[in-house]
């Protein structure tokens, strides 16, 4: 297999990985600065994260790891993690964008103030409190505006600050 077919095959590869706090896949999230193919199928991958405090850093690289050797022509892969440049949402697809509602480059939708998720609180029997919060770091609108987003068809809400990460 040519080195240019490997590479696509890989970035398909990466695109079944998923960064575990944003449901983005890694590849579409702008992680990913490069993919060198060397000889003997030794893969070079240089990536970021969304940030130097990633929790879930270790796990993201063990997943794209485990991606890319399973990809046929692939020896070995070699992660280099850098924070030169920056990871900032710019670096986010105009696909993945629009897939989580916040368009595109092309695309002049933009994410409204709507409440669609809810978190119910309190017992059955009695009557529910229904507050929306933001989906990742569950502060609700009561504190601050969310926006609503969608992914695969189904509304989110996210906070400004979380957002922010995107």
């Amino acid at each position: 297999m040519d080195t240019e077919n490997l590479k696509l095959e890989i970035i398909d590869a990466l695109r079944e990985v998923y960064d575990p706090e944003i449901p983005i896949n890694v590849y579409d999230l702008g992680l990913i600065y490069d993919i060198k193919v060397k000889e003997n199928g030794f893969i070079h991958i240089t990536m970021s994260l969304t940030s130097p405090t990633c929790p879930t850093a270790e796990y993201i690289q063990e997943m794209i790891t485990s991606a890319v050797s399973a990809v046929q022509g692939v020896s070995e892969v070699e992660i280099e993690l850098t924070f030169e440049p920056r990871w900032t949402p710019d670096r986010v697809s105009d696909d993945a964008k629009e897939e989580l509602g916040l368009g595109s480059s092309d695309s002049d939708k933009k994410a409204t103030m709507d409440p669609a998720i809810t978190n119910v609180f309190g017992d059955s029997d009695k009557e529910s409190k229904k507050e929306n919060i933001c989906v990742k770091c569950m502060v609700p609108d009561t504190k601050v505006p969310l926006l609503k987003t969608t992914f695969n068809n189904k509304d989110k809400l996210f906070c400004m600050n979380c957002m922010k990460t995107f």
